[in-house]
């Protein structure tokens, strides 16, 4: 399901932020928060506070963050995305 107008407009006018970065990806990808927070293991509330800039990524969860972000960056396909971080966080899908 594609992001609401409302979410990619906090998104977008969030700060520069690791989170921000994320939800930029995320929605360019297509990939739910949902998924997100089960890549990355916290809660989609959590995923939605980054996304917008509302907290920072706090240490324990910035590796897969960081990961997550570089996957985004070099796929062009919401499969191919979803693909590629299941085999690398080593998820069934």
């Amino acid at each position: 399901m594609p992001y609401s107008k409302k979410i990619i407009e906090k998104i977008n006018d969030g700060p520069d932020t690791l989170g921000t970065e994320l939800g930029k990806w995320a929605v360019r990808r297509d990939v739910s928060m949902q998924r997100v927070s089960i890549i990355v293991g916290a809660s989609r509330q959590t995923i939605y506070n980054w996304f917008t800039g509302m907290t920072e990524v706090t240490s324990a969860y910035k590796p897969k963050v960081e990961k997550v972000i570089s996957v985004l960056e070099k796929t062009s396909q919401t499969d191919d995305a979803w693909r590629i971080l299941c085999t690398t966080f080593n998820l069934k899908f």
